[in-house]
């Protein structure tokens, strides 16, 4: 660690990285459990040819899974970071293509269960980035005691609540623009 370098406490880096692995390892298995709707999510981007949508929806889902697994251990969250970064990083740029478009009556695909594209979400996915980046900056060297573990755990379920509560207004966000036209 440089004199230049940001060292953040580790209870904060790895309830925050827990909170991260949590969001991604289920989006992944979602879209593992079901690929054929997954497939048909990232068809309904229309941005890649017929042929390589499998393949894609593969892909992405693996590397959402391996950040996700990555993002658990100190050793592995500099490269689980980046991936974390890439994965949301053509989500967030699949929605603002579409957006730009006007496009916004198709099914993300994320795995949150029947939320559309939105802004929203392309500011969700820039605030999970920003947690993502946090992950990969270097952590002060202490030990951790039992109450730092707790106060891990503590970090993650809040970050996890906020992250719930965030997708469940994004959810529900264009049944209150058709309740109010």
């Amino acid at each position: 660690m440089g004199p230049d370098s940001l060292a953040i406490d580790p209870v904060v880096l790895r309830g925050v990285a827990a909170a991260l692995s949590v969001v991604l390892i289920l989006g992944a298995l979602v879209k593992l459990r079901d690929m054929e709707l997954f497939r048909y999510a990232v068809d309904n981007y229309r941005l890649l040819p017929d042929a390589l949508v499998p393949g894609f929806a593969w892909g992405f889902a693996l590397s959402e899974l391996a950040a996700g697994v990555g993002l658990l251990f100190p050793a592995s969250q500099g490269g689980a970071a980046w991936l974390a970064l890439a994965v949301l990083g053509l989500a967030s740029a699949g929605v603002l293509i579409n957006l730009s478009r006007g496009i916004d009556r198709i099914e993300c695909g994320c795995g949150t269960g029947g939320q559309r594209i939105s802004a929203g979400l392309v500011a969700r996915n820039g605030v999970l980035a920003a947690l993502v980046a946090l992950c990969a900056t270097d952590e002060l060297p202490r030990a951790l005691g039992l109450i730092d573990h707790f106060s891990v755990a503590g970090i993650a379920l809040v970050l996890l609540a906020l992250y719930a509560s965030a997708n469940q207004l994004l959810a529900n966000q264009p049944l209150l623009k058709e309740i109010h036209s």
